[in-house]
């Protein structure tokens, strides 16, 4: 039985409202800009719930919020509510699949833009109190760094440590508590996803939507590498993906789980969603 959502409580830090509310490139823009304390090039590409994927023999990930700037940086961002056990390993397989989907589009390694993970907390990630930790790579021996573009961001909602400004601090209140408005930016935040939760079709796709339904779709998936398909594997990930998506917006989301296990009623959805 599918649990009640009371919607009018349902706020940013909701995973599926993050993703919706910051598709929009100008708050995705901004948001980026916000937690990093950089300025960025414009938005070229903003995708919800991507999959990625790195390889027909490895485990396919969902991210919450996939971007790409126009100068060919790639961010994944996203949203973790619980303390998660080794989330820093976590952080690490999706900045493995965010680099392999930059080289993936054909870009020679020096070409390639910076890859930046970000994790936004809603409690501190490792206990020592900083409102963010940013993490590269640096040689052991003498500390200097290894400038190959990769990092990985947590941001942590409850922190007390660091000074990363005004603007920052606000998103983090309102992180915490949604009746907290201290800026602008905040104010156009909010005002989205008021916007969002009122809309009765986002309503129906939340409905659908769960941590479990995405991991029972990502684990059919590598039961399926598992068996040896590997050839069109990577085909048939980015089919089901797209099936995903087209049976929530159709209101049949819970046909999927089933089909994943009759081949022939999976055939018949991809058929008829012309996904083939």
């Amino acid at each position: 039985m599918r649990d009640k959502i009371d919607f009018d409580r349902l706020g940013i830090t909701d995973d599926l409202m993050f993703g919706t509310v910051f598709q929009d490139p100008n708050l995705c823009k901004g948001l980026i800009e916000l937690l990093l304390g950089i300025e960025v090039e414009e938005i070229e590409f903003v995708e919800r719930q991507g999959l990625l994927d790195a390889g027909p023999l490895s485990r396919a990930g969902i991210v919450d919020l996939l971007v790409r700037d126009a100068a060919g940086n790639e961010y994944d961002v996203e949203m973790q509510n619980v303390a998660t056990p080794g989330i820093a390993r976590r952080a690490r397989r999706y900045l493995s699949l965010v680099d392999t989907n930059m080289l993936d589009r054909g870009q020679r390694f020096e070409d390639a833009g910076n890859a930046i993970v970000i994790f936004i907390c809603a409690n501190d990630p490792f206990g020592r109190g900083w409102k963010r930790y940013d993490f590269t790579r640096a040689c052991a021996q003498d500390g200097q760094p290894l400038d190959d573009g990769t990092s990985i961001v947590f941001v942590n909602a409850a922190g007390e440590r660091g000074d990363y400004g005004d603007g920052f601090d606000a998103f983090l209140h309102y992180l915490s508590n949604d009746t907290v408005i201290e800026s602008d930016y905040v104010r156009r935040v909010d005002d989205a996803v008021r916007g969002v939760r009122d809309n009765p079709q986002w309503r129906r796709y939340r409905m659908l939507w769960s941590e479990k339904y995405r991991d029972e779709i990502a684990d059919a998936m590598d039961e399926g590498r598992a068996e040896g398909e590997a050839i069109g594997a990577r085909r048939r990930d980015e089919q089901l993906a797209r099936l995903a998506r087209a049976l929530e917006d159709a209101g049949r989301g819970g046909e999927l789980a089933g089909a994943l296990g009759d081949e022939a009623r999976l055939g018949a959805l991809l058929r008829e969603f012309h996904l083939e």
